[in-house]
């Protein structure tokens, strides 16, 4: 058991800052990932200290993504985030990857339907509309990413009827029109939680979100998929190989 800390008042370091200190080494020395920690109310009697000051307290942890919070259950121990690695012409597919690390995958189709954007048409390098599929991700049970992909229509005519969201799009192109996809390209950007962000992902709007974009190809080079994914920034930590 955590032996009891009473803050120090007479020092200049705001109370808030102090029990950040204190919660944090609680974190490592009496709790693991995914452990509900006290309430607010609790943290509040314990420590002498108002409900705003435990709530400043445990808005720096969140930011430092040591923890989560869920709307209606209260704040929990975040889960560390997974080491991924980028390379060019590495596998395409995250969900494979996440799975073949000992990981439960599960894919939420979200909207499925059409785009006709010049962008895209280039990209793709198609005259026609492109297929749209908006995805929630989710690793070990809770939310990871939003991520969508954009296929040509024409290319991929009746994607829509084989492919509803719940396997990965990687297996459903190698098995049904025999097309092996790896990454060509990818962008990174850091970029505030929005309000669909924070809806499907469980984080606080304008909160830490990595926004990578770029394009899956066949082995050859041909343009196969332009994808987006939205992480949370507490959830996953990327790695480049320049090799």
């Amino acid at each position: 058991m955590f032996a009891p800390v009473t803050l120090n008042r007479a020092s200049d370091r705001p109370l808030y800052r102090q029990l950040t200190d204190v919660l944090g080494t609680r974190l490592n020395e009496e709790f693991t990932p995914g452990d509900r920690l006290p309430t607010e109310a609790d943290l509040a009697a314990e420590y002498d200290v108002n409900r705003l000051t435990v709530r400043q307290a445990l808005a720096d942890l969140i930011r430092q993504g040591l923890v989560e919070t869920v709307h209606g259950k209260g704040s929990f121990v975040a889960q560390p985030a997974l080491r991924y690695e980028v390379a060019a012409g590495s596998e395409a597919s995250l969900s494979r990857a996440m799975r073949a690390a000992g990981r439960d995958v599960e894919l939420r189709l979200l909207c499925a339907g059409t785009e006709d954007r010049a962008e895209l048409r280039r990209e793709l390098r198609t005259r026609r509309p492109a297929h749209r599929f908006d995805l929630l991700r989710l690793v070990d049970g809770t939310p990871w990413s939003l991520t969508t992909t954009w296929l040509s229509a024409t290319r991929f005519p009746s994607l829509t009827e084989h492919w509803h969201g719940n396997t990965s799009l990687s297996d459903v192109l190698e098995q049904r029109y025999g097309l092996r996809t790896v990454r060509a390209d990818r962008s990174f950007a850091a970029v505030p939680a929005t309000v669909l962000d924070s809806e499907h992902l469980l984080v606080p709007v304008g909160s830490p979100i990595l926004a990578v974009r770029g394009m899956n190809v066949t082995p050859d080079g041909d343009p196969v998929a332009v994808v987006e994914h939205r992480f949370r920034g507490d959830r996953i930590q990327f790695t480049v190989d320049f090799r």
